[in-house]
């Protein structure tokens, strides 16, 4: 009986140990960079009045820190690259834009490893005016070597006064 003994708090103490080995190698091997940096190139879509829609080019500067493996939060900004008065003949209508900026402050969910899910509030300032928009988009990664990437995103913007914008952009992003 006593060797039965001794044999199965061997195994026991063993096995733990084991255990707690394997823990701790795996969490010291996942220690992924939890801030992220991306530089956007990028295309804008912006309806005017429900009727109208402007093409202007954008780039934006993104920030992310990530909580964990599936969540984080994310400052975006975009700028669109439009300094003249566009006419839009069908309603006689004349709109001066002057590098309108947005800024969001936005929730990130990663269900799938390299695929992101962007939701958040936001503003648009142009010209001293400010109005308040709501972000919902994706993006995707494409994985590259010592933590670079190039993000692909699609965001939907929709302001409050009717409006909305629909981005596509492309870029390089840096984890550290």
């Amino acid at each position: 009986m006593k060797p039965l003994m001794v044999a199965l708090i061997l195994t026991l103490f063993t096995t733990n140990f084991n255990f707690a080995q394997e823990h701790y190698i795996k969490e010291s091997a996942s220690h992924e960079p939890r801030h992220r940096v991306a530089f956007i190139l990028g295309h804008s879509f912006i309806s005017i009045d429900n009727h109208n829609t402007l093409s202007i080019p954008t780039f934006g500067l993104d920030y992310e820190y990530w909580l964990g493996d599936h969540w984080g939060i994310g400052i975006f900004s975009d700028v669109e690259l439009i300094t003249k008065e566009v006419s839009l003949s069908l309603h006689d209508i004349d709109i001066e834009r002057q590098y309108p900026l947005v800024v969001t402050l936005d929730a990130l969910w990663s269900p799938i490893e390299h695929w992101e899910l962007v939701f958040g509030p936001g503003i648009i300032s142009e010209q001293g005016d400010i109005e308040p928009l709501v972000r919902i988009g994706v993006e995707h990664d494409l994985a590259l070597h010592n933590h670079w990437d190039v993000p692909i995103n699609l965001f939907y913007d929709k302001k409050f006064d009717g409006n909305y914008a629909i981005s596509i952009g492309l870029g390089i992003a840096k984890r550290f």
